[in-house]
């Protein structure tokens, strides 16, 4: 089975990983699909600069993930052929397509998760029996925000390893990403 975690990784962070290796103890392989545009219009990083901190997430995480990770840049691709809004739905039905496979799951972080929020999904009922999701919980409690924040409170590379991985602090310390509004 092939599990899909799609999100703004605005930046990846400690929870994203915790994520991941819960949910890769039912997968093969996972896909990371980064947003290119979000469906609930956040503010993110710009798409190219999300690569980057997805590629040094991977090289920092992947030792700890029991199955292979691989960034899909399906979303930008889906833009480029008129799609707009993106949504989760149309997003595994292009991936189901492109790899001619019928075994992906959806993998949902807690706060996607819960029913509240799960329904507004677009086609949320349509992706549960086609695809099915893999629900993990919130053992890390550290997001994005959080990891922004610490960045514009001006924590050191070192500090913001509480919060992510050394590869993604030293790519934002480095370019001196989230120390504004980014």
């Amino acid at each position: 089975m092939i599990g899909v975690f799609g999100s703004a990784f605005n930046p990846p962070t400690l929870g994203h990983k915790s994520a991941i290796q819960q949910a890769a103890l039912q997968c093969d392989k996972i896909i990371l699909v980064p947003s290119a545009s979000h469906a609930f219009g956040k503010k993110m990083l710009a798409y190219d600069l999300r690569l980057q901190l997805l590629k040094h997430f991977i090289s920092d995480i992947q030792p700890d993930v029991p199955c292979p990770l691989e960034v899909s840049t399906i979303e930008s691709q889906m833009i480029a052929a008129g799609y707009q809004p993106i949504y989760t739905f149309d997003v595994l039905q292009q991936l189901e397509n492109k790899l001619n496979t019928d075994q992906l799951k959806f993998i949902l972080g807690p706060d996607n998760a819960a029913p509240s929020t799960w329904g507004k999904f677009y086609k949320s009922q349509e992706i549960d029996q086609n695809w099915g999701k893999i629900e993990c919980n919130e053992a890390v409690k550290i997001r994005s925000t959080n990891l922004r924040d610490a960045v514009k409170a001006g924590n050191t590379e070192a500090q913001l390893w509480n919060f992510t991985t050394p590869g993604v602090a030293r790519f934002i310390c480095d370019n001196g990403l989230y120390n504004a509004d980014d």
